[in-house]
């Protein structure tokens, strides 16, 4: 029994040592630790693999405006790595109107040719505030900027519903363009836009005389897209069916080949 008693009072003595050693020994200094906000996603948005470009998107997505100021950094670095600075227009691009803010930085990116397919990609998912630095771009002395200008403002016309009457004579002033790949795309959105017929019929069948073959072909197919409202285009529709060039021959028989049947639909 004393045996017992006397181990009870060892114990005891000895977890009170221990409280006693552990409370008066001295107190590490706190552990700091630095967040910082992780934008590798950025990174893995423009080269990463497939499955990696999947979740990137996923994370931007999540964070929505919160990504705002990493694609504003980005783009604002003129030391940035262009690969980083596209996939900041690309985010700004899956964001749209969230991404507002960065217009700015976006419309100044749209002004460099390295960088103007994905700025005008980006401003055209921005809403009608993208216009005005869109036609501003519009008279740059750069044709890669303007293609992408004039392409952004064809695809706003789509999802912004903005006014015909800012896009249409811009359009039908292309395609008088000095480079053929702006006048490609203006070609290929009056096709599209299709606001206007009487007017942009009329600057299609022009068009069809373009110096370069790919302009001609797309504005044959453009000219199918309108149906019997280009039945002014028919006699020059007939001649482009014996154009020196067999693309632009094609087009033009399917166009002329389409209207005739739309036309003996409404006979019948």
């Amino acid at each position: 029994m004393w045996r017992f008693v006397a181990l009870f009072v060892a114990l005891v003595a000895g977890v009170a040592a221990a409280v006693w050693y552990y409370r008066s020994a001295p107190t590490a200094a706190p552990v700091s630790v630095v967040v910082r906000d992780d934008d590798r996603w950025l990174d893995d948005l423009q080269r990463g693999a497939p499955k990696d470009v999947e979740s990137a998107t996923a994370v931007l997505e999540q964070r929505g405006t919160a990504a705002v100021p990493v694609i504003r950094g980005t783009l604002q670095d003129q030391g940035a790595d262009p690969v980083r600075r596209k996939a900041a227009l690309k985010a700004a691009a899956i964001l749209g109107s969230r991404a507002i803010e960065a217009l700015p930085d976006v419309a100044a990116a749209l002004e460099d040719p390295l960088y103007a397919p994905e700025a005008g990609l980006a401003l055209s998912f921005m809403g009608s505030s993208a216009v005005t630095p869109i036609q501003e771009a519009l008279d740059s002395d750069e044709a890669v900027v303007r293609r992408e200008a004039l392409r952004a403002l064809g695809k706003l016309r789509e999802r912004a519903s903005i006014d015909p009457q800012i896009v249409v004579p811009v359009l039908l002033e292309s395609l008088g363009d000095a480079d053929a790949a702006v006048r490609h795309v203006a070609v290929t959105y009056l096709g599209i836009v299709r606001d206007r017929p009487a007017e942009e019929v009329k600057g299609l069948i022009g068009a069809l005389q373009d110096p370069q073959a790919e302009v001609r072909q797309a504005a044959a197919l453009a000219l199918s897209s309108y149906g019997l409202d280009a039945e002014p285009a028919i006699p020059a529709l007939t001649k482009a069916s014996k154009d020196p060039d067999e693309d632009v021959q094609r087009e033009a028989a399917r166009a002329l080949v389409h209207i005739a049947e739309l036309k003996s639909r409404v006979n019948l």
